[in-house]
């Protein structure tokens, strides 16, 4: 059966995915077939899928979702990508879903690319990114966004089952179903039914008797056609009937649809959570007014020297671990791309230790290796000696997380979006003639937009409607300190506390502190608190020169249940109206849908991990606001929602 486990390197495939060569053609001897057609492999697919789902002409939509079962060397994708850009109209986008649960090594995936020559910077551009043996969704996007891939990698039915779209046309493509029946089980048909746009299209190589029967059971026409080369049938088909629902979710999660794109859009807010909002929506072909604020520059937490980027890593299938888990591999890979712009996001060596100071620790480290089974390349076990090689001074053994490493935020803010379009301290939100109407400290209208996004971390709080027990936001403080010190260059370690990359010229960054409730403004430096700081890091702290120590404060806002909001924000006396029932135990399923404020979304409460999660919030709230698909699964989507605390106390009663 197939599993979500994967080789433990990239570059040692382990023989649960092992590719063998056939005369210059990928096979795979799990299953005893070859990934593709040794004589004509692009022609075959042209013939099979493209011809097959009539595809020129599903390039003539505004929006394309096309979904797959067994992404394989990326061959569909890369002929699909090519034709749908040579046909496709200006703005229009391409938004392709596939599962594997047996990704290729890069080293292999290249190899067999270079039979294609034809896709030469596609195939490169799929290799940069390409996640390996990493089980969950992943988000890769190409083409300045107007092509996102979501790779699902693990089981096709347990992939399928956590995730909400509607394909327009499905590649079935997994291996032959005498050889790898998992792929054609019956439950797979279903998901594919579900996850269709009324009046799909769908083609396979495979003509087989248990594939026409899987189709024709969950409302698809079928049709034979001939096959290429030896092969004499392939399939098409076309979903006949309504597509199948999934069940009933509760009816707030019936959100608002999506916003034109001629519609006036403000976001507001410039550390990392506002950047890359306005990113992420310039990429989809808007152009939003950016507002910074004046006041906020005195305590952002997006204006630190350095921070961390190392994963927050539970055991776990619950939105809480899931959500950290592809929040830090989705970073990585935006990093990379943008650093690769100026070379200047990245600081000092890469890679973040672990260390495992005590037996409990060490105990629960191997736990999650076990359990998360991620390939060394991404994250390895190490002992002390070579801990302590990489730090560069004495440590315990641990776990490396080779990826990880130290950024410059100012760097990232500077190569995700231009500067402010207006500086103003928005202190009020109103609807007004079917507008929002944004004021400042004056009460001076700053301007006015059909839609705003509230991504000003803690100054969210005070614009978000007034409600009991708020949105379960939180504001804290922080006080870190930059230093020079006299230790060789080595890489990040984060512990009770952490300290940065040594950079080349000695500096590093040492922290953090956490202080609870506070108001907005600046936070006064408590030297006690540096001390207390130094003695918490111990020895992981190298020794540094004492009139180079430079203290830093910073607010951060965060939610009690340690997840971010993004989304719509509720209408809160029609959530009390709709919703009230719920103190008696009524059932959501009699209530009706959800009433969201008209135009008012909101990503905040970011908490300490806000440089990895701004990047994948920002573009599920933008997939959202366009009508895409989120490359978050629903669970987790719906564990975001702004409303939810506002449920969880009308469910209390």
């Amino acid at each position: 059966a197939m599993t979500t486990s994967g080789p433990p390197s990239q570059s040692e495939p382990s023989p649960l995915s092992a590719i063998d060569w056939r005369d210059g053609t990928p096979y795979a001897s799990r299953f005893d077939d070859l990934y593709f057609s040794a004589d004509d492999p692009c022609g075959e697919v042209q013939h099979t899928f493209l011809n097959g789902t009539d595809f020129e002409t599903l390039c003539q939509k505004p929006k394309l979702t096309v979904a797959e079962t067994g992404f394989g060397t990326g061959l569909n994708f890369l002929e699909a990508w090519a034709v749908w850009e040579s046909t496709a109209s200006p703005g229009s986008t391409l938004d392709f879903v596939s599962v594997e649960a047996f990704p290729m090594p890069r080293a292999d995936l290249a190899r067999a690319h270079a039979t294609f020559p034809q896709h030469a910077s596609r195939a490169a551009a799929l290799q940069h990114q390409w996640p390996g043996a990493l089980p969950g969704a992943h988000r890769l996007t190409f083409a300045t966004g107007r092509v996102r891939l979501l790779l699902l990698i693990g089981d096709v039915a347990q992939q399928f089952q956590q995730h909400q779209f509607q394909a327009d046309a499905w590649f079935l493509d997994g291996f032959a179903p005498a050889k790898n029946p998992d792929m054609w089980r019956p439950e797979v048909f279903d998901h594919i039914a579900r996850l269709s746009a009324p009046g799909a299209r769908l083609a396979t190589f495979s003509a087989a008797g248990i594939v026409k029967h899987g189709l024709r059971t969950v409302g698809f026409q079928v049709e034979k056609r001939p096959g290429f080369g030896r092969k004499r049938h392939c399939l098409s088909a076309r979903l006949s009937q309504a597509p199948k629902q999934g069940p009933v979710s509760d009816p707030w999660y019936v959100l608002p649809p999506p916003v034109p794109k001629q519609a006036r859009m403000a976001v507001i807010g410039d550390g990392i959570a506002g950047c890359a909002m306005v990113h992420a929506l310039r990429l989809a072909g808007r152009d939003p007014i950016h507002i910074g604020g004046m006041n906020s520059r005195d305590y952002a937490a997006s204006r630190l020297p350095r921070a961390v980027i190392s994963p927050k890593l539970v055991r776990g299938d619950q939105p809480f671990p899931v959500f950290w888990r592809q929040a830090f591999l989705d970073a990585i890979r935006v990093l990379d791309g943008l650093d690769g712009l100026d070379g200047d996001i990245w600081k000092g060596p890469r890679g973040v230790l672990m260390p495992a100071g005590s037996d409990t620790l060490k105990d629960q480290q191997d736990q999650l290796l076990q359990y998360l089974n991620w390939p060394l390349d991404d994250l390895r076990p190490v002992l002390a000696d070579e801990a302590s090689d990489l730090l560069g001074r004495p440590c315990p053994g641990g776990l490396y997380v080779p990826k990880a490493g130290t950024i410059d935020p100012q760097a990232l803010c500077r190569a995700l979006t231009p500067p402010p379009t207006l500086r103003a301290d928005i202190t009020r939100i109103a609807r007004h003639e079917d507008q929002w109407r944004l004021s400042d400290t004056n009460g001076d209208t700053v301007c006015r937009a059909d839609t705003v996004i509230l991504a000003c971390g803690p100054g969210a709080v005070p614009l978000l409607p007034d409600l009991q027990d708020g949105f379960g936001l939180r504001i804290g403080s922080g006080q870190l300190f930059t230093a020079d010190s006299q230790a060789q260059q080595g890489c990040a370690v984060m512990a009770d506390g952490y300290v940065t990359a040594i950079e080349p010229d000695g500096r590093l960054t040492a922290g953090s502190t956490m202080q609870g409730m506070q108001s907005l403004g600046p936070v006064p430096i408590d030297p006690a608190q540096t001390t207390a700081l130094q003695q918490r890091l111990g020895t992981l702290l190298p020794s540094i020169e004492d009139k180079t120590l430079t203290p830093w404060t910073g607010l951060r806002c965060d939610t009690v249940a340690h997840l971010p909001l993004c989304g719509p924000v509720q209408d809160i006396t029609a959530f009390e109206g709709l919703y009230g029932g719920l103190r008696q135990g009524k059932p959501p399923s009699r209530m009706d849908p959800a009433h969201y404020l008209p135009g008012l979304y909101t990503l905040t409460g970011l908490g300490s991990r806000g440089f990895q999660a701004a990047f994948l919030l920002a573009d599920h709230l933008t997939a959202l606001l366009d009508g895409r698909i989120s490359p978050l699964p629903a669970a987790t989507a719906d564990a975001l929602l702004p409303c939810r605390f506002q449920i969880r106390l009308l469910r209390k009663g």
